[in-house]
């Protein structure tokens, strides 16, 4: 991984903007890849003063962006039927599905906002989200908000750290797991809080 990030590294100086969307786009598939680092990177260069961060941060959103509407739409094609598929190819638990179906009864569309910082989320859940109840618009406005964030907290975190951007992913390694996880929380306890309040008396 260290040979992918000194290119991606190379890369990033002469072509900034067109290496941030292309990252963005396919750390957004899943696949293990560096994208994150690269955002960093790329905040740590708007910080000195070579690149914009505000199109740094809107061309790494449009990558997700995109990548997140494959899945997506791959739903229409049979989101179950691919995702048994996706679990045959990896060797993976064919409960996956199962879980996938409880955790959109558990956080309902904020699964969309909770899958952008978890990759695991994200591959399983897209395909089904609109069998669950998660239309087009609904799904747009979400993923375009958690991605817009996600790419942020990266750009800025390398904004932030200047030179040191190559040490974001050590010293936080567990950032994205931690937002999704408190997204989640805040969104349980709103809908505890709305149950727990005491419903006006009809007229």
């Amino acid at each position: 991984m260290t040979g992918i990030v000194q290119q991606l590294t190379a890369w990033l100086v002469e072509h900034t903007y067109a290496v941030v969307f292309l990252s963005s786009l396919i750390d957004a598939t899943a696949i293990p890849f560096p994208g994150r680092i690269v955002l960093a990177a790329a905040g740590a260069f708007a910080a000195a003063g070579e690149t914009n961060a505000v199109v740094v941060i809107a061309l790494g959103t449009a990558g997700v962006v995109i990548a997140d509407h494959v899945w997506y739409c791959a739903g229409s094609l049979g989101g179950d039927r691919l995702l048994r598929l996706y679990f045959r190819l990896t060797f993976s638990s064919p409960d996956c599905v199962q879980r996938t179906t409880d955790w959109f009864k558990c956080f309902g569309t904020l699964t969309i906002v909770v899958g952008r910082f978890v990759a695991i989320v994200r591959v399983l859940a897209w395909p089904l989200a609109r069998d669950h109840g998660v239309g087009y618009a609904t799904f747009l406005a979400l993923d375009v908000a958690a991605a817009l964030a996600w790419t942020a907290i990266w750009v800025g975190l390398g904004w932030l750290l200047g030179g040191r951007w190559a040490e974001a992913p050590d010293d936080i390694r567990w950032i994205s797991v931690a937002l999704a996880i408190a997204a989640a929380a805040s969104f349980l306890v709103a809908r505890w809080w709305r149950r727990r309040r005491p419903r006006p008396a009809a007229a």
